[in-house]
């Protein structure tokens, strides 16, 4: 995906564990298909890329992203695999910590905290792998520098507007045409869960978000589980306000079996740009948003 071309609180941020070094079994696993083979499989694509990144081996690196590779840095900067085959230092960090699996069957989630080089700065990270017929192949990569801990929630992105104000994008409509089925019902899901934030409607939005979604923003100092969320949608609002949520610039999904993958470019009309990458899961027949991380365009 080209930048802006066409197209959590699971683990805490903790100063006293950026510099820690995880072994495998530091890796916390949340929910999923128990399947130990296939999560072994998965953690030694991770371990072998995390690898082949500090030893520069971009041969090595390039095996295992997807072809449809992007890696999205603390500054909001999208590079695609080509740009990275050849420079695939560009990705090293100092060793992750707190790190947490979420298993979806063909997708996996990997999140935790690093400290990034040179300047050992705090960021949240997440990287998407999806299961391939030639194995694991990391998708997405994404990194967010997290905002200063006496920042309550900075909001980029949401620009408050006076009553009535509109909320087409992304409220009702996007620039993106869904090719199937379950394309068409995940954007549906995605729209309607804006439009319940911009409504303030919390039961709409809370039958959206599974029970374990996170989100991970630059204008908070944590990630935020579900109830956080809910919270802040019902948080006292000026007489006459509404938020109005960053419009869809431009989206990517790809869809594996009862998991899909959402990325896409944002733009708020106070001109903030943001990179949002979205989980889903499909459960009792229903799409619901399982995790959620922005980074803004610097």
């Amino acid at each position: 995906m080209a930048p802006f071309a066409v197209c959590a609180e699971r683990s805490l941020l903790g100063a006293e564990d950026l510099g820690a070094s995880p072994s495998v079994a530091d890796i916390r696993i949340v929910g999923g298909p128990p399947n130990a083979a296939i999560e072994q499989e998965l953690r030694s694509a991770d371990r072998a890329l995390i690898q082949a990144i500090a030893a520069n081996d971009h041969l090595a690196a390039a095996r295992l992203l997807d072809p449809e590779f992007t890696w999205i840095d603390r500054d909001g900067r999208s590079r695609a695999k080509s740009d990275l085959v050849n420079r695939i230092g560009l990705l090293s960090a100092n060793p992750d910590a707190n790190i947490t699996l979420q298993n979806y069957g063909r997708v996996a989630l990997l999140t935790g905290t690093h400290r990034l080089t040179p300047d050992d700065a705090p960021a949240l990270f997440a990287r998407v792998w999806v299961r391939l017929p030639s194995g694991w192949r990391l998708l997405l990569y994404q990194e967010t520098s997290p905002a200063d801990s006496s920042v309550k929630d900075a909001g980029y992105g949401v620009t408050r507007a006076q009553w009535p104000a509109p909320c087409d994008n992304p409220c009702n409509s996007l620039p993106y045409k869904p090719l199937s089925s379950d394309a068409q019902e995940i954007v549906a899901s995605f729209m309607a869960g804006e439009k319940a934030v911009f409504d303030r409607d919390a039961g709409a939005a809370s039958r959206i978000l599974g029970d374990d979604v996170v989100f991970v923003t630059p204008g908070r100092a944590q990630p935020m589980d579900k109830a956080q969320r809910i919270a802040t949608m019902r948080n006292f609002r000026p007489t006459g306000q509404v938020d109005l949520p960053p419009a869809v610039a431009s989206m990517a999904l790809w869809v594996f079996g009862n998991a899909a993958v959402m990325s896409a470019d944002e733009e708020s009309p106070s001109g903030e740009m943001l990179r949002a990458t979205r989980l889903w899961a499909k459960r009792d027949g229903q799409w619901q948003l399982t995790f959620s991380q922005q980074t803004l365009v610097q």
